[in-house]
């Protein structure tokens, strides 16, 4: 009980510093072991949606009914809860409260995004990311952007609406861009300043270069997907390439998302493979997302080049 109402707790905290009922978030991240015995244990807010993820077999059936059931009472604007189990790739989603559906949009900051939450364990939006996308939206005006592992390209929609002169996605998979696509036409943006180049990057950057150089490259990619990223190897590759695509003074966005490399490894790997930048600040991840060892979870460092 002790722990359910720590769980509890730190939602309504969280839900109440929301400024907007409407918008994303995260209620309760216990993967950052700031809450002892619950390092298992997620709740995410896509209203008027709650999503559970369990990591592995820590909770059982009685305890999360009662958490739903407790969750209804705090939130009434909850329409339904899902549980989804993780173990290692596999995911499966059952419906404790109501019916969340396969299908959802979300809001974050007034702009749209489509979302999956029954799909996979990535369901098209990483919450985490709030304060990188506010500050694209914030450093993107007139700016031509090239953001790399677009994914389902949020950045480029919050860069569209920062008002960016164009912008360039890429990521080597066609479907993912093809959500991306559908994002900026929920949000009633123009294409014709948006480019989408399903491409991989480690077999040519000419597609990436021909419309460039770009004041604002984001880099964004996974932290280890065999067969197209691995961290430790790959990364440095794609900051070597900064010359080629940055013009000069561009600022870079580098996001690190693994909870086995420290947050000195991006400022190592600038300094090696492009000595070129410098350091201008760190990007915290959404305030929600407490942590007890930093290093361990999301890492964003904005630099600036300067040949």
């Amino acid at each position: 009980m002790k722990n359910l109402d720590t769980v509890l707790n730190t939602c309504s905290e969280n839900f109440n510093l929301l400024d907007d009922k409407l918008h994303c978030t995260r209620l309760f991240h216990g993967r950052g072991h700031a809450y002892p015995g619950l390092e298992y244990l997620t709740i995410d807010w896509y209203p008027p949606y709650i999503i559970v993820g369990v990591f592995g077999t820590h909770a059982s059936k009685g305890w999360l009914q009662d958490l739903a059931g407790q969750l209804e009472r705090l939130i009434p604007e909850m329409q339904a809860l899902t549980v989804q189990y993780r173990g290692g790739r596999k995911t499966a989603c059952v419906d404790l409260l109501g019916c969340v559906p396969d299908e959802h949009i979300i809001r974050e900051a007034g702009l749209s995004f489509v979302i999956h939450p029954k799909l996979n364990q990535n369901i098209g939006f990483f919450l985490d990311m709030a304060p990188a996308r506010k500050w694209i939206k914030e450093n993107s005006m007139a700016c031509s952007v090239l953001n790399l592992f677009a994914f389902t390209c949020s950045f480029s929609v919050f860069a569209h609406a920062g008002g960016a002169s164009n912008i360039v996605n890429n990521d080597m998979s066609k479907t993912m861009l093809e959500c991306g696509r559908g994002n900026h036409l929920i949000n009633n943006q123009e294409l014709e300043r948006v480019k989408f180049i399903p491409h991989n990057l480690f077999k040519s950057w000419g597609r990436v270069r021909q419309f460039g150089p770009y004041d604002l490259i984001i880099i964004d990619p996974p932290t280890n997907q065999r067969g197209s990223f691995v961290a430790e190897k790959d990364y440095g590759a794609v900051l070597k390439r900064i010359p080629q695509i940055a013009k000069p003074g561009a600022k870079i966005m580098a996001c690190l998302n693994s909870p086995f490399l420290p947050r000195r490894f991006l400022q190592d790997q600038i300094t090696r493979r492009a000595p070129q930048c410098q350091f201008l600040e760190s990007i915290p991840a959404a305030r929600s997302f407490r942590e007890q060892f930093p290093d361990q979870g999301l890492k964003i460092s904005v630099f600036r080049y300067r040949p």
